[in-house]
This record gives structure tokens, sequence and C-alpha cells, in this order.
């Protein structure tokens, strides 16, 4: 079963520095991130005192519990306590976590991701802590036993707080081309390689809005790394995650995690939109110029048509626009509503499903014309941003990979 997390206008400063430095002091938490590593096809033994260790709990309680918020995408593998698969939303007393352990999927190489709340007695953390796991660091010891292949299905993924209740209806002509570009066949046959994610450098931003949310990890990543910051309100920030994304908000967001710069003028616009800001048109033409959108023509006129609701189908050829991918996924979309893909959007959604940016729902359908919610796009934004910012630090040409977040 694939989920998807299902894809909102952020009220964004962008790179501001009050905004990152206030997101760097708001860190007052009591369960913390950690990182672990274990060798190729081994299994890794969690303990209680990683957790303890990584808890500050209120002066005269200890830890006694954690809630699992988030589990593994089973393509890196799966927790497993006393031989039975864990499962989101579980809690797992202290003294039971020595007996805590993931297991790789077979030859898996790269990250897996889980996130947990801390219990003290009657009281829990506000704000989930992640637990990153990085498989394939050094050759597998003799003395380890080898990790069982991966045959449980895909683990619970983030779902949307209010799936769609009917079929999604058609928008309006896309802003994306229709047509992929085909990038040059390998010569061998790729290999998977290493999970692209840039190492965390800070705690996730907090947003209050966000405190039992699943998406609070990745916009709280996005934050803190001063890549998309929310709205700051009396000292607290809210990320807004039910809202909407219109077209224009996604061109936005995604100019901001390519490192896009706004345009100084208008001047040379190709759009023939009536009505659109100053601020916003020039964002749309960076966009433009940079390959992101190429508009929608009409009459003989290019239209961006900037305030229709942004679809799933557009986020993604948005984003696969804009990575540019060396090697195009080859497999075929598996999706049970794989007919109802546009066919300017199918290679993009292959590309990103391959490359473990993008899931589909539960139900195994992708919805292509459903409407991307913020926390849905900051989901996309910062698995896309993680692949990118990899690439870029190692020159690493990456395959199919999978990533065990969205």
């Amino acid at each position: 079963m694939k989920k998807f997390l299902s894809v909102a206008l952020f009220v964004v400063y962008i790179c501001s520095g009050a905004v990152v430095s206030a997101a760097r002091d708001n860190t007052t938490l009591i369960a913390n991130d950690f990182r672990k590593s274990t060798p190729l096809n081994t299994v890794l033994t969690l303990s209680a005192g990683d957790f303890v260790e990584s808890v500050n709990p209120p002066k005269g309680s200890s830890l006694t519990s954690i809630t699992l918020t988030q589990v593994p995408n089973a393509k890196s593998g799966t927790l497993q306590l006393a031989g039975k698969t864990v499962q989101k939303n579980d809690t797992i007393q202290t003294s039971a976590l020595n007996n805590l352990r993931f297991v790789p999927a077979k030859n898996y190489k790269g990250e897996a991701i889980f996130t947990w709340n801390a219990q003290y007695g009657n009281a829990s953390s506000p704000y989930p802590a992640a637990v990153v796991i990085t498989i394939g660091e050094g050759a597998a010891p003799a003395s380890e036993p080898p990790a069982a292949e991966d045959t449980a299905q895909p683990s619970e993924a983030p779902v949307p707080t209010e799936a769609p209740s009917e079929a999604p209806t058609e928008t309006s002509a896309p802003t994306e081309a229709p047509t992929p570009t085909e990038a040059p066949t390998p010569t061998e046959a790729p290999n998977p390689t290493e999970t692209p994610a840039p190492t965390p450098t800070q705690k996730p931003l907090q947003y209050e809005d966000m405190l039992r949310h699943w998406g609070a990890y990745s916009a709280g990543m996005l934050g803190a790394e001063g890549i998309i910051v929310g709205e700051e309100i009396g000292g607290h920030f809210y990320f807004y995650p039910d809202k909407q994304l219109t077209r224009i908000d996604f061109i936005i967001l995604t100019n901001s995690i390519f490192g896009i710069k706004t345009k100084d003028s208008t001047a040379d616009s190709p759009f023939a939109d009536a009505g659109v800001p100053d601020y916003m048109l020039r964002q749309a033409i960076a966009a433009y110029e940079a390959g992101l959108i190429s508009g929608s023509p009409q009459g003989g006129k290019l239209y961006l048509h900037p305030f229709e609701a942004l679809t799933r189908a557009e986020a993604a050829k948005i984003l696969d626009n804009g990575l540019k991918l060396q090697y195009p996924a080859r497999n075929a979309l598996d999706f049970s509503d794989a007919g109802d893909i546009p066919g300017w959007a199918a290679q993009a959604i292959t590309n990103l499903e391959s490359y473990g940016i993008i899931r589909g729902y539960e139900d195994n359908t992708f919805r292509p014309a459903a409407p991307v919610n913020k926390a849905q796009a900051g989901e996309m934004l910062y698995q896309t941003y993680k692949y990118r910012d990899k690439a870029r630090k190692t020159k690493t040409v990456f395959h199919e990979i999978f990533y065990g977040k969205v």
C-alpha cells in the first residue's frame, strides 16, 4: 500500500536573518533528535539509553515511555520489538526499549527515519523528535546477524488530516510543459545509491499549529535551515498546514528550494494575465526563465493562472522540472488511478516516486487532480531539498533512491 503525504500558501519569510535566528533559539523542547548508523544488511539494536539521553524532562520527572508518531518506510527497513513489527502510534515502555531493533531491508543503503514523542507520567513532549538511521556505512561485521529480506508491506507514512471524500475534479490547464525531456539512457544498469539527505544541523523549528502533525518534522527542518519559514506572531511560529496552495504559492516556495532569485522587474514578462501583483509576477518570471514552469498557451498568448488551485500533478511537474534528473525512471506507474494521470505529468510523477520524493495514498491512488495543502507541499519540498543538497555537495549521480519520509 502506498501513501501520499498528500500535499499550501506559506506566509513566508525566506532566509531572513532575524527569523532564522529566532528559529535557532526556539529549541526549549524535551525530546531531541539523534542519529545512529549500521553497516549494510546489519540489524541495529537501539537502547533505552539512546532515548533517555535525548530527553530533557521536567524537574522531578523521568522518561516513562515513547509513542511512535512515524515509522520507517518499509523500503528502508522495519522497527521490531520482541520479533514483532512496530506500528505507527504504538507506545513502548522505557524498560522495553532495549529490545527495540531496526532491521534494514536487504541491500538497502541510505537513510531511514522514525519519529517519537516522549511521555513523562501524565505529560508528554510537545513536539516529536526524530531518529535518523544511516544504513551502509562500512562492511557488516561477522559477529552481527544479517538483516532478513524485507517482505513486509510498506510501513505507515503520515496521512493527510482530511482525505478527500470524493473523486478529485479536473482543474484548468497546467502551467507546466506537457512533454518531459528525455535524458540519455545510461550505458549500464544503474545501481541504487546512497539516499540523499543533508546532515541536520539544527532542531526542527517548532510550529504551534503542528505539535502533533505528521508533517511537523519536514516543515520544521525547512524552517531551521532558513529555507522556508512560517509566520511569526508574538514570538511563536505558525505554519497553517491545512491551507490550500495556489499555483503562485507553490512557485514561490519552489524558487526558494532551488535558490532561484526573484527578477528585478516585470518588463520581460511572458505572461498575459492581468491583475497579478508585481512581487508574484517577478517570482513567476524567474521560475519561467529557470525552466520550472512553461505557462499555458491560449489564443496565441501565454498565461500563468496564478490564483488557481495547485494540483498534485502540477506540483510533481514543477519539482521534476527543477531537479532535471540525469536518469529518468524507467518503471511503469502502478497507481490504481494511473489512467487519470495526464500525459504531461506521467514521467514527472514516475521520477519523483522512484526517487522517493512522493508516494501515493494508502488506497494506491495518486489523485493527480486533487488540490495540495501546505503540509503536503512542505513534505515534497523537504525531500526535494535534501536530494538536491546531497547531489550538489557530493556531485553524486543518483539513480532510483528510496527515502523513508514520504
